[in-house]
């Protein structure tokens, strides 16, 4: 009965910090004046964030991380950019949102609409009790792989077209006190350490 109590409560918990994610994750950028070659945007529902601009052999031009309660509002004049693509990448906590800039002329354009979306894992521990959540919008292959301190492989498994991926690991029963998960898809890498204890 005690056991049982205890998954309770981490499955709870699980629950809460999943809603929480997903009430938290969403942001949405919004243009509100392009002049020139000078946009101007903002960032709704968003706390903390990092800006990047990148061309796309994917070389960092400019990178800004901003701290903010309330919305976040920024001008970029990208008169120094020869015409050309390039890639406004914004940054939380949760989300991996990347904007198309095409500098034509001398006129710069920002998408609205994020050409690409990538919802970063959870991973919630609780004494050992793992539980991974994964939002794979686009369904692509999902790999998650658990290494122990020795950098052994423990686990590894792909999962292919499934939106949602949820697993739930029990590492106090493995002989290591920490383990890496390595969690890839989309064309990004998320690595995350936990303790057993």
């Amino acid at each position: 009965m005690k056991n049982f109590l205890k998954l309770s409560l981490v499955f709870a918990l699980v629950l809460t910090t999943i809603a929480a994610h997903a009430g938290g994750a969403d942001f949405s950028l919004k243009v509100k004046k392009e002049n020139g070659k000078t946009v101007s945007f903002v960032l709704n529902e968003v706390k903390n964030v990092e800006l990047s601009i990148y061309d796309t052999s994917d070389k960092l031009i400019h990178s800004e991380k901003i701290n903010s309660e309330g919305n976040i509002n920024r001008v970029y004049n990208l008169a120094a950019l020869p015409e050309g693509t390039y890639f406004l990448q914004a940054e939380t906590e949760m989300k991996i949102a990347k904007y198309e800039i095409k500098v034509v002329g001398e006129t710069a354009t920002l998408s609205d609409l994020a050409i690409t979306e990538v919802y970063k894992p959870m991973l919630v521990n609780v004494n050992g009790k793992v539980s991974l959540s994964i939002l794979n919008l686009d369904k692509s292959p999902v790999n998650v792989a658990i290494y122990d301190a020795a950098n052994n492989e423990v686990y590894n498994k792909t999962f292919n077209g499934e939106q949602n991926v949820n697993k739930f690991f029990d590492i106090t029963t493995l002989a290591h006190e920490k383990y890496t998960f390595v969690m890839a898809y989309d064309n990004k890498v998320f690595t995350k350490t936990v303790s057993a204890k």
